[in-house]
């Protein structure tokens, strides 16, 4: 069965606060879905990518200072989204190629 990870963050204000509060929400969220993958959980991550975009787009529109401020807690997001990339994929059943496939299922007959 697959879950669904909630992934926080509706439309944002061009507040640092909220955008910092968005960003790590949802670093936690990814954290929590690379804990689960890693625990044999399908997880559904729909809307990560569309939350992403929402973050992006509120810190283009605060000051540059404000979102300067953010660097730190970017790259900390960006680090997890690249452990979780890492889990997924150590995830992925191996693919065998078509000829070996069926080979095998000929030996099943």
């Amino acid at each position: 069965m697959t879950r669904a990870v909630t992934i926080p963050n509706p439309d944002l204000p061009a507040d640092d606060g909220a955008v910092t509060r968005a960003i790590e929400n949802l670093g936690t969220a990814i954290g929590d879905a690379r804990l689960r993958i890693e625990g044999g959980e399908a997880i559904d991550l729909a809307g990560l990518d569309a939350r992403v975009g929402t973050i992006c787009a509120a810190i283009g529109r605060l000051d540059g200072a404000a979102a300067r401020a953010l660097l730190p807690r970017l790259v900390a997001l960006t680090d997890g989204l690249d452990a979780l990339e890492t889990v997924l994929k150590r995830s992925q059943p191996r693919s065998v190629p078509p000829r070996q496939a069926a080979e095998a299922y000929g030996r099943l007959k």
